[in-house]
């Protein structure tokens, strides 16, 4: 009898051991989970991708207002230009979407070959409609992605849209 007690003595403080192990476990695991670690968008770095021919650097995101600083080196003058950030998911812009006020860079004389130029737009485009001017989604710590598009005219074409560069960065 008194081996049998022996053994359930052991029993007990193995399952109590491991049980406040686990336990502790737990809660940490909790914790670390309640602070958003096990999320793989908070390690996301700020990125600015450019597309051939084009330059794309310093995209930040700061209270609802998107900077970065664009160029473009494809032999070719750009006589005028408008530039626009289109979040994700709303496809190509329409030549409208560049004349939407409060969405639309328009850097004074265009932008050279070889040129850059810093622009600032305070809201995003959302959609290919002319109505489709609306603040960018910015959470602090939110990931917002999107692309850089400009509608330019060179000496000799005028209304050309291309995409310069994708973004993917968090809101701050």
């Amino acid at each position: 009898m008194r081996n049998i007690n022996k053994r359930a003595q052991s029993a007990m403080e193995y399952l109590m051991t491991y049980g406040w192990a686990i336990l502790i476990i737990a809660i940490v695991l909790a914790a670390l989970f309640s602070l958003n670690v096990f999320n793989s968008a908070t390690f996301l770095g700020t990125e600015c991708v450019s597309l051939t021919g084009y330059v794309c650097s310093s995209p930040l995101l700061h209270s609802g207002t998107f900077t970065a600083s664009v160029g473009q080196a494809t032999g070719t003058d750009w006589t005028s230009a408008n530039i626009i950030f289109l979040e994700s998911g709303a496809g190509t812009p329409a030549a409208s979407s560049f004349a939407l006020a409060g969405c639309v860079y328009t850097p004074a004389g265009g932008i050279p070959s070889g040129g850059t130029t810093a622009f600032s737009v305070a809201n995003g485009v959302t959609g290919t409609s002319a109505s489709s001017c609306n603040a960018i989604t910015n959470t602090i710590g939110g990931t917002v992605t999107g692309s850089i598009w400009a509608y330019y005219s060179t000496a000799s074409s005028t209304g050309l849209i291309t995409e310069l560069a994708t973004v993917s960065l968090k809101g701050t």
